[in-house]
């Protein structure tokens, strides 16, 4: 890409060139203008003057050869030419011109003859029926204008240099923010993203500062997410690992088998925990560099449904909790949406209600279009979240106070990241006469679309 400097240095060369070559044809057709009204004038008023001098000469009865021209003259003699016509008779010449009449009207006109232009004024003489003629061959003119225009815009021309340095030191100068600019981030590292201090900015580089102010804002925030992240990231994996370590621990040094099976049992326990919690931890990170333009694909918001719910059932039904689904089988659930990041989503929610209703409670399921949107209700019985609590809920390893059941806190952050990069609509309220909580996920309708994973 061609850099500004040249890009600048170009454009103004080009407008120069512009500017000048407009005043070079104006200087041009002035000055042919005033050479023109120059010479003419000189034509007749040498015309004037050939008049009186022959006003007392009688016109001669032989017809006269052209006068010779001047041995010691200046070149442009052979350019100047005067006849004097009594009738059809040359009766006076002089210069280049032919024999014959250049012309037969009075007053100026332009005449070619054997190849040569002629500018060419006709005057009455002092006898009955002479004409004066003067001549002059219009090279003379195009000479004096070519001349004239050369001279005029010479000092232009060797101005060149001078005007292509003053344009050079001016783009220049004109960077100069520019080149502090990017000095200043240059020197930014990323542990150090402050503002960019607009005091000396100029108005026109605001608007570049601005945006790179608010992309500075916006790394901040990620690397403070990032680090975050990270930190508990690293503190919910510690308590796992450090039950797999010691379980394993207690099995290798114990001789009883009964322990030892135990030891393997919760061994394996916190093996599947970890599992989880990776897994999650992985889903999540793949989605936190999504965007709204997420990958193509259609697929079955019920079938998504149907699966999640069969997955829960044994864990529902060993703690005696009914989980029920709820929706019609001409049901148009297709939902733009992938169908492995749609089933990530329904599992999360249907997970999320058995785990936190309590045994012999319930969780339903439903799946109904309304308003337009698609909707999809997991309602359930537990103890629900108050208020103050509905909002952080959706951040990373957040839990309620006094919560006693085991997790990570990352499956309601991963729903709400899938929400956000599809452009789903999601809410928690209150369950039914204020016992339990319902989820609610609001899907775009997309009749006539097939899908491409069921």
């Amino acid at each position: 890409m061609t850099s500004i400097r040249r890009r600048l240095m170009l454009s103004l060369f080009a407008l120069w060139t512009l500017v000048w070559t407009a005043v070079a044809l104006v200087a041009f057709d002035r000055s042919g203008h005033e050479v023109d009204e120059l010479l003419d004038a000189q034509m007749a008023q040498m015309a004037n003057v050939l008049r009186n001098i022959s006003a007392g000469e009688p016109p001669s009865e032989a017809t006269l050869a052209p006068q010779a021209l001047s041995a010691v003259g200046h070149p442009y003699e052979a350019k100047l030419s005067f006849q004097r016509w009594h009738g059809d008779r040359l009766v006076g010449s002089f210069g280049a011109a032919p024999a014959t009449p250049l012309v037969r009207k009075l007053g100026f006109s332009d005449q070619r003859l054997s190849g040569t232009s002629w500018r060419v004024f006709g005057l009455p003489g002092a006898q009955p029926d002479e004409l004066l003629i003067v001549a002059q061959d219009s090279s003379i003119r195009r000479e004096l204008v070519g001349f004239l225009t050369i001279n005029t815009l010479q000092p232009i021309l060797w101005s060149l240099p001078l005007s292509m340095l003053l344009i050079w030191l001016a783009v220049t100068d004109g960077l100069r923010p520019l080149h502090r600019l990017a000095r200043s981030i240059s020197r930014r590292s990323v542990d150090r993203l402050a503002a960019i201090d607009e005091h000396d900015v100029p108005v026109e580089i605001r608007p570049l500062t601005e945006a790179l102010n608010g992309l500075m804002a916006q790394l901040n925030e990620a690397l403070a997410m990032e680090r975050r992240f990270a930190a508990d990231a690293s503190h919910e994996l510690r308590t796992p690992f450090a039950i797999i370590r010691t379980h394993a621990q207690i099995a290798k040094r114990s001789t009883d088998p009964a322990a030892r099976r135990q030891a393997i049992d919760t061994l394996i326990l916190g093996v599947d925990q970890a599992t989880r919690l990776i897994t999650q931890l992985l889903t999540l990170s793949r989605l936190q560099g999504e965007t709204q333009e997420m990958e193509p694909g259609f697929s079955s918001l019920a079938g998504a449904v149907t699966r999640a719910v069969a997955h829960q059932q044994a864990a529902a039904q060993e703690r005696s909790i009914s989980l029920t689904t709820s929706m019609s089988d001409d049901l148009y659930s297709l939902v733009a949406i992938p169908g492995e990041v749609l089933g990530t989503l329904v599992a999360n929610l249907v997970e999320n209600g058995v785990k936190y209703t309590p045994p012999g409670g319930w969780v339903k399921v439903a799946l109904a279009p309304e308003r337009g949107l698609l909707l999809l209700r997991v309602t359930d019985s537990g103890p629900g979240i108050p208020p103050p609590h509905r909002e952080r809920v959706f951040d990373r390893f957040y839990r309620q106070p006094g919560q006693s059941q085991g997790g990570a806190g990352l499956g309601l952050a991963i729903v709400r990241r899938i929400c956000t990069c599809y452009g789903l609509g999601i809410e928690l309220r209150e369950g039914t006469e204020g016992v339990g909580l319902v989820v609610e996920v609001s899907f775009p309708l997309n009749p006539g679309v097939q899908p491409s994973d069921q």
